[in-house]
């Protein structure tokens, strides 16, 4: 009987500690399931915002429609194009994209001001900072990039983290789509040697946000000239312009150097917030010509000012992590 006792007594032993054995794995497939479960919510979940911040971005333009006037109001950040007061999908408007960099540079991000459009920003990618959005050129260079805090030459530190989420849109973009002022064509019969005025705005926040350039294509004979003042009657000239010896039509962006008009401290009356002009007085055997006053997202390449006539393929990037 002790015998047989004993026995028994070993099988119930295995037989619970094969019970335990069991339980305990379950319990950790269980535990892993679950684990596993609530790291694929989360990362559907910051797939879904990603996705839904792009469409905003390139969907609508904003609320209100033209948020980039007064961007520390913003509502709604999108920086898609209008027409007719409708919203253009997928053709971004650089004016938007622009006022949106200088939002959540590492000056603007945290100051007081811009506190209720930092908030709205934040909002769009679910209440995260962990965002990054870039804007790429059809072969993939990178154009523009903007993240909380950013600063030239900085990395936004999605490259340090575990999961991240890119999403992108085709869209259209024209490098220089802020055209702040157009003299439009401009004819012989018109020009006559006679100066003119090309007046234009810059909004506030525009100066700190942009780059502005002042690109000209024209023809004339060899002895043709067009005279620049920036803000000024009085000076001789910022800028001279002529055609080239053979007297061919020709294209010229000034200044030509990263930083735009603004940093060019031969100029007496710099750019300011309000109304601004350049001073055109044309010189010699006008052919025909137009001037254009072009802005672009600071520290941009200067030769992209030229590359506004057509909206050109471009890709915007819209990056979370976690």
């Amino acid at each position: 009987m002790n015998e047989r006792g004993q026995v028994f007594t070993l099988d119930m032993f295995f037989a619970l500690a094969l019970t335990a054995l069991v339980v305990s794995y379950s319990a950790l497939a269980f535990e892993q399931a679950q684990r596993q479960t609530e790291e694929y919510t989360l990362r559907f979940s910051l797939e879904q915002v990603a996705n839904d911040a792009a469409d905003v971005l390139v969907k609508t333009s904003g609320r209100p429609e033209d948020w980039e006037k007064a961007a520390e109001n913003a509502e709604i950040v999108g920086f898609a194009e209008e027409n007719e007061g409708k919203a253009v999908p997928n053709a971004v408007s650089i004016k938007k994209f622009g006022q949106f960099r200088r939002l959540i540079n590492r000056d603007n991000w945290d100051a007081p001001v811009n506190a209720s459009a930092v908030e709205a920003i934040k909002k769009l990618f679910g209440g995260s900072e962990k965002f990054q959005v870039r804007i790429l050129d059809e072969n993939g260079n990178e154009l523009w990039r903007a993240f909380p805090r950013w600063s030239a030459g900085e990395n936004s530190g999605a490259e340090n983290s575990l999961e991240v989420v890119t999403v992108r849109r085709l869209v259209a973009v024209r490098y220089g789509s802020a055209v702040k002022a157009d003299t439009g064509m401009i004819t012989k019969a018109e020009a006559g040697g006679l100066p003119g005025y090309l007046w234009f705005e810059i909004y506030p926040g525009e100066l700190e946000a942009f780059d502005f350039y002042i690109y000209v294509i024209g023809e004339g004979e060899p002895n043709y000239v067009l005279k620049i003042t920036v803000n000024n009657t009085t000076a001789d000239y910022d800028y001279r312009y002529r055609t080239n010896i053979e007297g061919a039509d020709g294209y010229e962006t000034y200044p030509n150097w990263h930083g735009g008009v603004e940093t060019d401290t031969r100029i007496d009356n710099q750019l300011k917030v309000g109304s601004n002009y350049l001073y055109l007085k044309y010189t010699g055997n006008w052919g025909w010509g137009r001037i254009y006053i072009v802005m672009m997202p600071t520290c941009s390449d200067w030769e992209d000012a030229s590359m506004f006539v057509q909206p050109l393929p471009a890709i915007l990037e819209v990056k979370m992590w976690r």
